[in-house]
């Protein structure tokens, strides 16, 4: 992550600071009116990370302009600490800040184990205003228990200059079978391979084919179902592209940048945070990159989009000044200018539909052609299902990236291996 147009909150660059004794809001007034009837009044205190913690600063300044009797403390963490502090002080319920960062898949987990524990926003939000899968992210029992942010749509990327290399057009890639194809023609004439997929890191690739063919971990009631038919396609595409020798092992982020850089593939599967981290990667390659949505599995089937990363805010319970705290979220969070300034200055995409109507979403960029890669991103964005991330999702991702393993580096049988994974799902979570 980078302070100017760059990658919106992206895990792996986040580094995790030591556990610390939790802090919390202090000194915080209970909420009380002011001089004026129905005023705000309360001490903040703010736990996020880097960028996302200075952008929150810039506005609680703005907030604090029509209501000067709150006050702000912010302490930034990094993503592991923040889990760390949250988790121990939710177990004893003193420290807790009065709002808090947490990454939208993480948010089931907090919300499942610490029933109560986070205010409501049920009725202080419109679904209709935020991406699906931001509000799914959110919703925890029926309950909106935090605020859509930043999101994190997937497209593909892709070498513009290297497709024209190899004689392939992007818009002839309709279906998976079609990039594979365009993967094996790119690579004889190229010498690069198609796609930077990891074969054991993580399992980005597999995941967001899933979630585009309607599947996902878990179902709408937290079951297991990693052996459905929409993972077993998922996981049968990822094998058919290692074993057509298409792809570049995505081993570390370090090796994905020195691959980009030295040409060695055309294409990245991944979320719109992406965007800044390719210019950071290789500046040189101004102009030499465009976008496409995701391939689809049948050229005849509705498009629906995938998601990675992005994250949310949350009340804790706890909170002292929760009704100042919950309007500064639904402030800074449904304030057009607000997201387009995050978007503008730290990289932030926004979920919330109507910020995404701002012209600066629809404009072209340069460096990827003058294409309105933007405009094309928050289109994905309405397209990506609802899903249930449960508090096992981070044990299901660990269980996963083993699952990828063992069919890209032993060969083993996609149904076979998740028909394994999925009983040890079903042991490990009880359903």
């Amino acid at each position: 992550m980078k302070k100017k147009q760059a990658a919106a909150l992206v895990t792996a660059a986040v580094m995790a600071l030591s556990l610390t004794a939790c802090g919390g809001s202090g000194g915080a007034k209970k909420e009380a009116s002011g001089d004026k009837e129905g005023a705000l009044s309360g001490e903040i205190t703010i736990w996020s990370w880097d960028v996302a913690l200075a952008h929150l600063e810039e506005w609680a300044e703005k907030f604090q302009e029509e209501n000067p009797d709150v006050s702000f403390n912010f302490e930034e963490m990094g993503v592991d600490q923040v889990y760390q502090k949250m988790t121990t002080c939710l177990q004893s319920g003193i420290g807790l800040p009065d709002i808090v960062s947490i990454e939208g898949e993480q948010m089931a987990k907090f919300g499942e184990k610490f029933p109560g524990k986070f205010e409501e926003f049920t009725d202080m939000i419109n679904p209709d205003d935020f991406f699906p899968i931001k509000l799914s992210e959110c919703t925890v029992d029926g309950k909106v228990i935090a605020y859509p942010w930043d999101s994190g749509p997937c497209g593909m990327f892709y070498r513009s200059d290297l497709f024209e290399q190899a004689g392939i057009k992007a818009e002839d890639i309709v279906t998976w079978d079609d990039f594979i194809e365009a993967g094996k023609v790119l690579k004889d004439k190229t010498g690069a391979d198609m796609l930077c997929m990891a074969e054991s890191r993580n399992d980005t690739t597999y995941r967001l084919l899933m979630m585009e063919g309607g599947g996902f971990y878990f179902d709408k009631d937290g079951n297991t179902q990693v052996n459905s038919e929409a993972s077993i396609q998922a996981m049968e595409t990822c094998k058919k592209m290692y074993d057509a020798g298409i792809t570049f092992n995505n081993s570390s982020w370090d090796d994905m940048v020195a691959g980009m850089g030295a040409d060695k593939f055309a294409c990245i599967a991944d979320a719109v945070w992406m965007v800044g981290s390719i210019k950071d990667a290789v500046p040189d390659q101004d102009g030499k990159w465009a976008v496409m949505p995701l391939p689809k599995f049948q050229a005849d089937s509705e498009s629906q989009g995938a998601s990675n990363g992005g994250s949310v805010l949350a009340v804790p319970s706890a909170s002292k000044s929760a009704e100042a705290a919950k309007a500064f979220v639904k402030y800074v969070m449904e304030d057009v200018d607000a997201n387009v300034e995050g978007f503008q200055n730290y990289g932030l995409y926004p979920s919330y539909l109507k910020a995404l109507e701002s012209d600066v979403f629809k404009e072209g960029d340069e460096f990827f052609g003058g294409q309105k890669i933007f405009d094309l991103f928050t289109e994905i964005g309405k397209t990506v299902p609802q899903v249930n991330y449960t508090a096992n999702f981070a044990e299901a991702l660990e269980m996963s990236k083993n699952s990828m393993a063992k069919v890209m580096l032993n060969n083993g049988d996609p149904t076979e291996v998740l028909n394994a994974e999925q009983e040890e799902m079903k042991a490990k979570f009880g359903k």
